[in-house]
């Protein structure tokens, strides 16, 4: 009992469907590749990609390392690969498609077991891609589990791309697409029926009924296509969404909260912000450079309060980032940071990646940590110290504060208590319950509109084949 979640592009809303669908069909989700900036770590300290977790929790499942055997974070000049929550290091596109067809499809085909929804990735059928699909095609070609397309009616071409992927693919394998479903209606289904009834006597699959538009899907966006700036609170909160941005899923913590949220590309936009958000960085070298170039270095060097880095944001806060292996930039550099607080960042081989737990003097902050930014303290005192890691009792200063300008490394420290009373400093409350606890309010509100409009019936059927 296993289902494919496959379409004809990406942003189509397969991440939302599997979230809604691992609930109904109490499954677990599967995302076999998952090219993503936003990442968490396993209860073991295995890196995943954050919606896999998301889909996870929101089924009340603890995140495991197989929900996403392989995760790959665009660095600029290669792809990171990390494949079962381990970092394989920087590849080349030809180099890890050389490594997922082969090697790893091998290591697994094992995790393709029954009661999985398996997201696929982008679109199926494209033909520079057919043969290195291990994500959909290789799946229902080897293992034989039937597969649903999600149509994208909201950009055009919904029926036509329906249609030209069923017809792009082997006969063998057009034979596992058992239905699909229209996402992102606006108007009344009756219009939809002559052209339902063409693509399914042209294929064969069923139609599954389909999803009206919304203009913010409640859920956590998956990447940077997906950001929309959110609440309606008096109190202004700029987010600067400097490429390889990593890990926003965090900031809707502020969702329920007094703020309005912005995600800003241009530094006159954080001058009347009451707070300025420096979020997390897959390649800080390159966020750096891009916050040089675009003149926001000025912009927040004048602003005496209301700063907030988190992870790389932090690091940028920095005096120095020394790179001795080349982990950001390619290759061995030392560079400059802001200098607004007096610690070096120094980049090591191995990468911190847990669930993470500390104290400081506001209370508890905890969170999340993937990074290989250590802090060095040269005149500044910690925020925080960390005291567990993954279970294991450890003891690491971490963070600072000078005035209203903070860092901290902790991921997801917005839901915690400690951030909040901090927080409360520059006025903004923070109402959101812990990460875990939203996401599962968010999935449950996710399967209730899956049932209103699908016909699940049907898509338990194909779920049973």
């Amino acid at each position: 009992m296993s289902i494919i979640v496959a379409s004809t592009m990406s942003d189509s809303g397969k991440s939302f469907i599997t979230t809604g669908l691992v609930r109904i069909l109490n499954a677990k989700p599967l995302k076999i590749q998952n090219m993503s900036l936003n990442s968490i770590s396993t209860w073991d300290g295995g890196e995943i990609a954050f919606i896999q977790a998301y889909q996870a929790w929101g089924a009340g499942i603890r995140p495991e390392r197989h929900m996403n055997p392989i995760l790959l974070k665009p660095m600029g000049k290669g792809l990171e690969v990390i494949f079962m929550g381990n970092s394989l290091g920087i590849m080349s596109g030809n180099e890890y498609y050389n490594l997922a067809t082969n090697t790893l499809w091998q290591k697994i085909s094992q995790f393709l077991s029954s009661n999985v929804v398996i997201e696929a990735a982008g679109g199926m059928g494209e033909p520079n891609f057919i043969d290195k699909d291990i994500t959909a095609i290789k799946v229902m070609k080897d293992k034989g589990i039937p597969a649903i397309l999600v149509l994208d009616i909201d950009r055009g071409g919904a029926f036509a791309s329906g249609y030209g992927t069923y017809m792009m693919l082997p006969q063998s394998i057009r034979e596992k697409l058992k239905g699909f479903i229209i996402n992102k209606f606006r108007g009344d289904e009756k219009f939809l029926y002559d052209a339902i009834k063409w693509l399914e006597e042209k294929t064969g699959m069923k139609y599954l009924g389909y999803l009206p538009f919304l203009s913010e899907v409640p859920i956590m966006p998956e990447d940077s296509m997906n950001i929309y700036n959110f609440g309606e609170g008096d109190v202004e909160v700029a987010i600067i969404a400097y490429p390889y941005m990593s890990n926003f899923n965090e900031l809707y913590a502020l969702a329920k909260s007094n703020a309005h949220v912005s995600f800003v590309k241009k530094p006159k936009e954080i001058v009347k912000a009451d707070l300025v958000i420096l979020p997390g960085s897959r390649n800080t070298l390159e966020s750096l450079k891009w916050l040089v170039e675009n003149g926001f270095v000025e912009y927040l060097r004048q602003k005496t309060r209301g700063i907030l880095g988190i992870c790389g944001g932090f690091q940028i806060l920095g005096k120095k980032l020394i790179d001795p292996y080349g982990i950001e930039a390619g290759y061995p550099i030392e560079y400059e940071g802001l200098g607004v607080f007096d610690v070096n960042i120094h980049y090591a081989k191995a990468k911190v990646v847990s669930i993470s737990s500390g104290v400081s003097e506001y209370g508890k902050i905890d969170g999340y940590e993937i990074r290989r930014g250590v802090v060095k303290y040269v005149d500044e005192k910690p925020l925080l110290k960390i005291t567990v890691r993954n279970g294991e009792k450890v003891s690491v200063e971490d963070g600072a504060r000078k005035d209203s300008i903070i860092g901290l490394s902790v991921h997801g420290s917005l839901f915690s208590e400690g951030m909040k009373k901090l927080l409360k400093e520059f006025n903004i409350n923070i109402y959101s319950l812990s990460m875990v606890d939203e996401i599962q309010q968010q999935a449950i509100r996710v399967e209730q509109f899956l049932r209103k409009y699908l016909h699940i019936d049907e898509i338990v059927e194909i779920y049973k084949q």
